[in-house]
């Protein structure tokens, strides 16, 4: 059997490094219709203001999040403390 891994063996496991950033427009729109339409599940047919506004709440949540992710990794693997 092998030995279970520590805490911070397990927080080296998990990473986002590979998440695509919005790096363009075009990733911003894809980003917000994926959302619009998987998330939400609506079209442009029927989708409402207050629709397009959460689309768009979680296109930048999901940019937002990557990054802070991203930065608590980097304090637990440099632990500044």
């Amino acid at each position: 059997m092998s030995k279970p891994l520590t805490d911070h063996e397990k927080r080296k496991q998990i990473s986002v490094r590979g998440i695509a950033g919005l790096g363009d427009v075009g990733e911003i729109k894809k980003s917000f219709n994926r959302h619009l339409h998987f998330t939400l599940v609506k079209d442009r047919n029927v989708a409402t203001p207050r629709d397009y506004y959460f689309a768009l709440a979680h296109t930048v949540r999901d940019h937002l999040v990557g990054r802070w992710i991203r930065t608590q990794q980097y304090y637990y693997e440099k632990d500044p403390k």
